[in-house]
């Protein structure tokens, strides 16, 4: 009788991309924008890779709701660059 043979490809890794943590200015920033929200001023961003014009509906812990033509997204503080307000 012969042995058995592993004929399944090998495993890999795949490596979901993480973003960054936020630094001083992202947290400053963020918390200038949930003044603004508290306020009930509209708030809108630039988000790296997707453009201007994103409206904030909210700051989360580490993530801004955005929202724009009818799509709402999830992002990272640090994908929102410091100069997009």
């Amino acid at each position: 009788m012969t042995p058995a043979l592993l004929t399944a490809a090998p495993a890999r890794l795949h490596r979901r991309h993480t973003p960054p943590a936020p630094g001083r200015v992202h947290i400053a920033q963020a918390d200038r924008i949930r003044r603004q929200l508290a306020k009930n001023e509209a708030v809108t961003v630039a988000i790296t890779g997707m453009g201007r014009g994103w409206f904030v509906l909210s700051v989360g812990d580490g993530t801004y709701e955005v929202w724009r033509d009818r799509s709402a997204l999830t992002v990272a503080w640090t994908d929102v660059p410091v100069a997009g307000i």
